[in-house]
Formats: C-alpha cells, sequence, structure tokens
C-alpha cells in the first residue's frame, strides 16, 4: 500500500517543525538513521519548505521516495530524463541541506503492488501513445525491461548518492498470483547482481510488507538472497490481528509481531524503510475500516519501533510523513483527484493538521538527540 498523490511531484514532497526540548532517553547511542520523507502537508511552496525544514533540523537523513512509474524509453537509451522529471530531483537537492545522508526507495511496481510500475506519469512530448504501449506489454523480466530499471535506479544514485537503497518497495503482496510473483523475482533475481555489481559499496535491498499471512511472509523469504537488509514497510493499525475490533494499542500486537520477518535472515540488518500510526481515528467505510487511534497509542508504536532498532542494531528507521496532511486532501477533493486511498495515512503525522506537537514528536526529537554510530 503506498501514499502516492497524482499531482504530488510537481511540488515535491513535505513537512516542518520547529522547536522541542530535547530530553535524552538512557540510551546514549543508536546505529539506524532516523528520518522522514519530504510528503507535504499540502500542495503549497510554504508546506513543501516546512516539510524539508523538519528534515534539515530533526533528521540525520531523507527518504527521497519514487512512486509515479518509470521512464522505461528515456532510461533504456539513456537519453535525457523527462523534464518534470529532472526539475523534481534539482528541488530535491536544492532543497536539502548540504551533507544530509540520503536514502533512496524506488518502486519497480505500480500501486497495487503485483503489477509492473506504469510508465512516468509526465514525460516529456516525445514519447508516444506507442511508446508507452510497447513498454507496457513487455514482460516484467524482459531484458529490456531490466536494462531500463537499472539504468533508472543508477541514474537516481548518481544524483543523490544514497547511503543505502530500496530497489523494490513493497515486494511481498500476500494476494499476487504465484506465477506473477515468479517473474517478479526472476526481475528482482536479475537487477541485484548488476546494481551489486556497479556499486559494491552501496547496500540494496527490497521491503516487505508486514503482514501476519503465511504468503507474505513466505515470498520475503524468496527474496532474501536478493537483500542486503531486512526490509519492512510496517503500518500495522490497518491489518494487524488486535486491531480487528477498532482498537489500534500497540501493547496488544500478537508475539513476534516482527519478528517473524527478522527471524528470515538474523543475520541481516533490520531497516525500516517506512512506517507511520493513526494518531486520530481511520474511518473509510468503502474499505470497511473503523479503527480507533489517539496520540498515545501513536507514542508507544513509535516507542516499540525505537526499542526494536536499538536492541536490533538496526541500520534505518524512516516515518512516512511528518504532518498530518488533511489540507493536502482537502486540496485534492477540489480538484476532484480524491480517492479514499489517500485517507489510510492522513493522521499519521507526528504534529497534527495545525502542527500542534503529539507525544510522538517530541519521543522523536529526544531519540534524535542520540548519538548516531555506524
Amino acid at each position: 500500500m503506498k501514499k502516492v498523490l497524482p499531482i504530488v511531484s510537481v511540488f515535491i514532497f513535505c513537512l516542518s517543525i520547529i522547536g522541542c526540548k530535547k530530553e535524552n532517553p538512557v540510551e546514549e547511542t543508536r546505529t539506524f538513521y532516523m528520518g522522514v520523507t519530504p510528503w507535504p502537508a499540502d500542495f503549497t511552496d510554504k508546506d513543501v519548505n516546512d516539510a524539508y525544514n523538519f528534515i534539515n533540523q530533526h533528521c540525520d537523513i531523507v527518504s527521497h521516495h519514487f512512486d509515479d512509474g518509470i521512464p522505461y524509453d528515456e532510461a533504456y537509451h539513456n537519453n535525457l530524463m523527462p523534464v518534470r522529471f529532472q526539475q523534481e530531483i534539482q528541488t530535491r537537492k536544492t532543497k536539502t541541506t548540504a551533507g544530509k545522508k540520503v536514502f533512496l526507495s524506488v518502486a519497480a511496481l505500480n500501486l497495487t503492488r503485483k503489477e509492473k510500475a506504469d510508465y512516468y506519469r509526465e514525460p516529456d512530448a516525445g514519447i508516444t501513445d506507442s511508446i508507452k504501449t510497447y513498454w507496457k506489454q513487455l514482460a516484467f523480466n524482459d531484458a529490456k525491461v531490466v536494462t531500463a530499471y537499472i539504468r533508472y535506479i543508477s541514474y537516481l544514485i548518481d544524483q543523490f548518492q544514497p547511503v543505502c537503497v530500496n530497489y523494490g518497495v513493497e515486494s511481498n503482496l500476500a494476494l499476487w498470483p504465484r506465477a506473477q510473483f515468479d517473474i517478479y523475482k526472476d526481475f528482482i533475481s536479475k537487477v541485484y547482481p548488476r546494481l551489486k555489481a556497479a556499486y559494491p559499496d552501496i547496500p540494496f535491498f527490497v521491503s516487505f510488507m508486514v503482514d501476519e499471512t503465511a504468503e507474505g511472509l513466505s515470498y520475503a523469504s524468496e527474496l532474501i538472497p536478493y537483500s542486503d537488509y531486512i526490509g519492512l514497510s510496517a503500518y500495522p493499525y490497518v491489518t494487524v490481528s488486535s486491531s480487528a475490533n477498532g482498537n489500534t494499542d500497540p501493547k496488544n500486537f500478537p508475539p513476534g509481531y516482527f519478528d517473524r520477518f527478522i527471524n528470515l535472515a538474523p543475520s541481516k540488518p533490520l531497516a525500516f524503510a517506512e512506517t507511520g500510526y493513526i494518531a486520530e481515528d481511520l474511518v473509510i467505510q468503502s474499505a470497511g475500516l473503523n479503527k480507533q487511534g489517539n496520540e498515545n497509542c501513536q507514542k508507544d508504536y513509535l516507542d516499540v519501533l525505537l526499542k526494536l532498532c536499538k536492541n536490533e542494531n538496526a541500520k534505518l528507521l524512516i516515518w512516512f510523513c511528518h504532518k498530518d496532511y488533511d489540507a493536502g486532501n482537502n486540496s485534492l477533493r477540489n480538484l476532484g483527484l480524491y480517492q479514499d486511498l489517500f485517507a489510510f495515512w492522513e493522521d499519521i503525522g507526528l504534529t497534527d493538521e495545525a502542527g500542534r506537537e503529539r507525544p510522538a514528536y517530541h519521543l522523536w526529537l529526544q531519540w534524535m538527540a542520540v548519538k548516531k554510530i555506524d
């Protein structure tokens, strides 16, 4: 499940935060980077700048997340990338403080998480419908698709110089038909060694959606050979069995909720590629969702993750967005672009839509004050 608003990359992502006392927890060091994406509370210059202010002041890494499709033809032929895409990259670079560490996260799948990513949504005029159709009909593991994707990832790496790369966002959908998954696994098996050969010093991994299904865990286990980290994408308030009655208190999580994935390869480092937790109720009638969220449960969830990352000597903890984006969803409604999907993550911010700091915000700053070590 992914939070991609069709018009968003024009404005670039995300949130802000100012001030707050820093009370250090008992921990003296941490091994993991802490960061967010530049996901905006609304699609205005102010909200974009606020997003980067939070990243620059209160994170030691930025997550640049690309989930808007692939410019297959441009990448395959080593042509110039679309102008809009180049502008977005430049904006991300110029708004981030020099020297800030970068985590690169790229989706090879579209939002169904069981199909090849669509063509980049804003290609230049030279990319005709016939070109898009050509790339669409190619099998996921076709040699041209593999090469195009590797060159696309390489372009982004050369632009951002990331410390690690998630090259397969959310790769283990439990509902994926077996035959389609096998084709995707073959694609991953071809991409991974070529990226490692080109960039031997960069860790590459695929991320797994955390759930309690046997299928999701099995698919993840089959991709472990092509992943340097145990990368997790976790939004448990939606699917965890303990929230079936609507109660999202993380104290009720089933034992070993995250351990099932960690234990797939205990020798590999843990990385939370993206996560978040609701601080307000989530009610979406079309999806049959009625989950009771509150700020204390959100803080307790973040506390669970921070301690888990500490105990596991994790590498990365990315909280997807720092501020609730009620305003952004309202803007989409006014444009006729809103979908209920966008509400799933609306209220996971460390601050609410008015910028009020939640308990999780203060916990975040406490851990940011802990010295990061390698």
